[in-house]
């Protein structure tokens, strides 16, 4: 696969190829990625040739090791076995995501401002990077904060390869788009397997005014959410959305609701929402899953990032009780 050329593809010849480079597609995987409808679109071609283009590079894809087409049970069982599963290490919270968030899927984390689903992803992040894994940051808002990032990494004990920690800020929709779709190299260099994409429809939101323009900024929401969904099974990515909230009129619903409407609520497999008790109490709420019910999970925020401990010198003197030698009764 090395050596292909989009040009080796039927009727994309120089200057289709300069469309489809312009547009972010370099690679199979990017052409795969896109669809048939992008890559038609963009290319010129028709359809049906977009199609046949389509089934060719998944079928050379697969035959370079990366089997891509379900198409039966079994070939679904297959994609599933190279899912990976990276637990946060709180009690509760891997409980709510059955050992840990998963690749291949997509999560929606929601909450007022200050409850914690920044902390919540770069926790995750800091336990993906302790296992070995790449994460990748896509930071919408501005609200990165490395040392935060590497405190949450030393009261978790990881020592983390910096290479596989990718970031990138946008504060416009349409480069935030176009970062994506040029991102696959990076991603497979540094062998990401979790994505965090944090505050995504905060910045479509600034991008757009008014109701007039309510239905673009959702037809360009679902644009970006089906890329990202199809590069979350495709390349074997956990993406992980935090999102803001807005108040609900609504009095016999809950007091706020995430933005972005049903387009997100959609695409995303797995909803959590947190709210805020006293001090560093925080309650995540499993709005959404395919194999669970709704429920609550309560936990901590501190040093550590999300906890299972008020605060950290309380985990210091857990984590101390569990490393000393049961005392030994004596007999008498």
């Amino acid at each position: 696969m090395k050596d292909f050329k989009l040009t080796d593809l039927e009727k994309v010849g120089p200057t289709t190829e300069k469309k489809l480079n312009k547009a972010g597609i370099f690679s199979p995987l990017d052409v795969v990625i896109r669809g048939v409808k992008e890559f038609s679109r963009v290319s010129g071609l028709s359809t049906d040739m977009a199609t046949a283009h389509v089934l060719q590079l998944k079928k050379m894809l697969a035959a370079d090791g990366n089997d891509i087409e379900v198409k039966d049970i079994k070939s679904l069982k297959a994609l599933r076995d190279r899912q990976v599963k990276t637990k946060i290490h709180v009690e509760d919270l891997d409980e709510m995501t059955r050992g840990g968030f998963e690749t291949q899927s997509m999560y929606e984390i929601y909450a007022s401002e200050g409850s914690g689903k920044t902390q919540m992803a770069m926790s995750l992040a800091a336990e993906a990077l302790g296992g070995g894994h790449g994460v990748m940051f896509v930071d919408c808002e501005g609200t990165f904060d490395l040392e935060r990032f590497e405190e949450i990494c030393k009261y978790r004990n990881i020592e983390y390869d910096e290479e596989k920690l990718g970031y990138h800020m946008y504060g416009d929709e349409a480069e935030l788009l176009a970062g994506i779709q040029n991102m696959t190299d990076e991603l497979i260099e540094r062998d990401v397997r979790y994505m965090v994409v944090d505050g995504l429809v905060g910045l479509m939101r600034l991008g757009y005014e008014g109701r007039g323009e309510l239905n673009e900024r959702q037809i360009e929401l679902k644009n970006i959410l089906k890329y990202l969904r199809n590069l979350s099974i495709l390349l074997n990515i956990g993406i992980i959305i935090t999102n803001q909230v807005t108040a609900n009129p609504d009095p016999f619903g809950a007091k706020e609701k995430p933005i972005g409407g049903h387009v997100l609520g959609h695409y995303v497999k797995y909803i959590i929402s947190i709210s805020k008790g006293m001090k560093n109490n925080r309650t995540a709420r499993l709005v959404k899953s395919p194999s669970q019910a709704q429920a609550d999970y309560p936990f901590f925020v501190n040093e550590e990032g999300v906890s299972q401990y008020e605060t950290i010198k309380e985990k210091e003197r857990a984590d101390k009780a569990a490393k000393e030698p049961p005392v030994k009764l004596q007999v008498f």
